[in-house]
């Protein structure tokens, strides 16, 4: 056996499995850091949404409270129509394909949202679904009905539509609505269309306005409509003799503004070419971009 002479203190011997040179003290064992595969990265990034969703950090964590997650009116009615078309596995799948990331190119037209669903296949699915034409008398109508009492946009930017109005802008039954999907699945409402609907009915919870937008309205538009009806009722109420002449009206109610995720806003073509140089294949990308996502949103997420 050959005496190999290594560096040593008492009983302990210091050694670098796989150096080039020799060692003589515990310090140059401690080579230089490495960083992160891409697998590595993604799993830590999913470790810390998960602690920050536990409560669980490095120190202390101070609660925070917010208001509880509601969905708005015509949020909640989307979902509903889907639920009562589709089976519990569909809607499991799309829902988890809309918390992946694999919707891209949503788009909301005049009676029509739709977006690239990316499941097993190389080619992406498109889905979504078609309203309903409405008249302009039937909107005309739906912004009387919208008008009624002071702060009606503001009410309106809150997602708090009446039930009239949604019946209107979206739909009062999801037979109103024809969901479409190019996929070879023959189920009248596929995975692919679930995902498309859940990540429509979150753009309506952040952003309620955007209703206006699938009949062809801005929100200029209905404040608009809404004045000229209100300029006719000011007139009448102003009148001597009128009930409201001393009175008045009930002021409208404070704003209070919704949390609404960045990441929607943000575009993600340039975040999918930041994280190209450590994805190895399409699904590795489309992972890392979910996993970014659901940091943030556990970041942001209303009941932490």
């Amino acid at each position: 056996m050959t005496n190999t002479n290594r560096p040593h203190e008492d009983n302990v011997i210091y050694a670098n499995f796989g150096a080039k040179r020799r060692v003589s003290s515990a310090e140059e064992t401690v080579g230089p850091l490495v960083p992160p595969s891409p697998r590595e990265l993604r799993e830590r990034i999913r470790e810390t949404a998960q602690r920050i969703r536990n409560g669980v950090g490095e120190g202390p964590v101070q609660s925070v409270s917010h208001p509880s997650v509601s969905y708005s009116p015509a949020s909640g009615r989307l979902r509903e129509a889907v639920a009562q078309r589709t089976d519990q596995g569909r809607a499991k799948r799309g829902r988890e394909y809309a918390a992946e990331g694999r919707v891209t190119g949503f788009n909301v037209r005049v009676n029509t949202v739709e977006a690239e669903v990316h499941g097993s296949q190389p080619e992406p699915f498109f889905a979504g679904f078609i309203l309903a034409r409405r008249s302009e008398e039937d909107l005309v109508d739906a912004m009387q009905q919208l008008g009624g009492g002071g702060g009606a946009v503001a009410r309106a930017k809150r997602g708090a539509f009446p039930d009239q109005v949604v019946d209107t802008l979206l739909f009062a039954d999801g037979d109103d609505a024809r969901f479409f999907c190019d996929c070879p699945d023959p189920a009248p409402l596929c995975k692919h269309i679930v995902a498309v609907t859940e990540v429509a009915a979150k753009r309506f919870d952040a952003d309620p306005t955007l209703l206006f937008a699938l009949r062809g309205l801005s929100v200029e538009d209905v404040e608009a409509s809404i004045r000229e009806g209100a300029e006719g009722t000011a007139r009448a109420n102003a009148a001597e003799g009128s009930e409201f002449f001393w009175t008045g009206h009930e002021l409208p109610d404070l704003p209070t503004p919704k949390i609404a995720p960045m990441v929607d806003d943000s575009d993600t073509d340039l975040l999918r070419r930041a994280l190209e140089s450590v994805s190895f294949t399409n699904i590795d990308l489309l992972n890392a971009v979910a996993d970014i996502e659901n940091l943030y949103d556990a970041l942001v997420e209303e009941d932490h």
